[in-house]
């Protein structure tokens, strides 16, 4: 899709979980609803990712689509992810256990829950907690598919910052973020004459039903093949930067409520609704600090317990009043900075390790730590000075960086599974859902 969001892990996870598949031989009793390649996607995985939109929409305040469109909308989805999972598996992509957990614990974090409170709310939803990270392990890999397939390919230059940051787009809207819905009606890799007309006629059909008031999130639901079909086509929250520049222009000069379109895009014809415009152009400010250090660490004539005894005793001199250059000069195993007397510069968050850091923030000024462990070995930190600097025009530069990086992301990722599903043998068993 021309608009996707990046797989990322995201706090809404707990709320409104969509389940990932999984390819299984059929069991007895049980159908196949579609082939994929040399795997099956089962009727039960079907029926029960059915019901469970269907819960979730109820629940949403949504009307329920008919059964065959949910199960269209289902089926194809399922094919998205097990063509990306196949791929995974082909190309030795795992996840250990570790990463998993580690994941999952950053998830209970982020909406503030112990691990044992997070399964408490997953069972209150109905979420079976093998399951669920089964279904966590699934959307990690893939993430991980998608990124070893396109990253390659994703680089922003300077030039191109600077041409995005002195347009007229950006300019006038840097402040405001955009929140969107769009519906895609696809169209093939190299699209007839006759699929372009069809696929456009179609557009303009569901273009006029929302005219005459007809539901955008509905028809979305029942009509779009977007990958948040199934979410009424809601894309989130977006930077200008974020959204194609063939959407963008179009973006900017609509009212809240609008919807727009058709716009030929690569993957088809969409339609887009501004839902609503937020952000607000602020100031950022950054903190920097000018430190110094003494590094003491093992080396081919000293063990960790040597080194560790070494860096308590700098420490106490320093306390005694030893000049602190000095026994950086001598005695810092930092040799860039060991020879201006352990002077680090200046530096702001995110820059050092995190053990450096957090010790570094707790100082005052002039104030000498501990030794503080770190994997490069033991430090003896000074702050010198502190101040707050404005850095909104670099902070503004580093957000576009990354905001030019996941659009072309979400391009590359939607080329690249239009291509896959043009290589793939897919067959859907039930022809009403196909």
């Amino acid at each position: 899709m021309m608009f996707q969001k990046i797989i990322h892990l995201k706090k809404g996870w707990l709320i409104g979980l969509w389940l990932l598949p999984v390819l299984v031989c059929a069991e007895p009793l049980d159908s196949v609803a579609a082939i994929v390649n040399d795997g099956i996607i089962t009727s039960s995985e079907v029926n029960t990712q059915v019901a469970e939109l269907s819960k979730q929409l109820a629940a949403k305040g949504v009307q329920v689509p008919p059964n065959n469109v949910l199960r269209k909308q289902v089926v194809q989805h399922l094919v998205d992810v097990a063509l990306q999972l196949q791929i995974a598996k082909q190309n030795n992509i795992t996840l250990d256990s570790t990463e998993l957990n580690e994941t999952i614990n950053r998830i209970a974090e982020s909406n503030k829950l112990t691990l044992s409170e997070l399964r408490k709310a997953l069972s209150q939803q109905g979420f079976d907690w093998k399951a669920y990270r089964d279904n966590i392990r699934k959307e990690m890999l893939i993430a991980r598919i998608q990124q070893k397939a396109v990253n390659k390919d994703i680089t922003v230059s300077n030039e191109q910052i600077d041409e995005y940051l002195q347009s007229g787009l950006h300019k006038d809207n840097s402040q405001f973020t955009y929140h969107l819905q769009n519906i895609v009606i696809p169209l093939p890799e190299d699209p007839t004459s006759a699929q372009l007309a069809q696929a456009k006629a179609k557009a303009d059909a569901l273009l006029a039903k929302i005219a005459r008031g007809a539901d955008f999130s509905q028809l979305a639901i029942e009509e779009s093949s977007g990958e948040f079909a199934l979410e009424g086509g809601d894309l989130g929250e977006r930077h200008l930067a974020e959204i194609p520049e063939i959407f963008a222009k179009i973006v900017v000069n609509m009212k809240q409520g609008q919807v727009s379109g058709p716009v030929r895009a690569g993957n088809g014809f969409q339609l887009i609704k501004l839902v609503n415009i937020g952000g607000d152009n602020v100031r950022h400010e950054v903190t920097k600090t000018h430190v110094r250090h003494i590094l003491v660490k093992p080396d081919a004539s000293t063990t960790a317990e040597q080194a560790k005894i070494q860096a308590d005793n700098l420490y106490q001199q320093l306390k005694a009043g030893k000049n602190f250059a000095e026994l950086a000069k001598h005695y810092s195993l930092d040799g860039s900075s060991a020879v201006k007397g352990g002077d680090l510069g200046w530096v702001t968050g995110g820059e050092l390790v995190p053990a450096f850091e957090k010790a570094m923030d707790k100082l005052a000024i002039n104030q000498i730590s501990k030794p503080v462990k770190s994997p490069f070995g033991w430090h003896i930190i000074q702050v010198l000075e502190r101040k707050v600097v404005d850095d909104t025009v670099g902070f503004e530069r580093e957000q576009v960086r990354k905001f030019l990086q996941q659009r072309k992301f979400a391009e590359l990722v939607e080329n690249w599974l239009q291509h896959l599903r043009t290589e793939a043998y897919v067959k859907v068993m039930n022809e009403d859902v196909a």
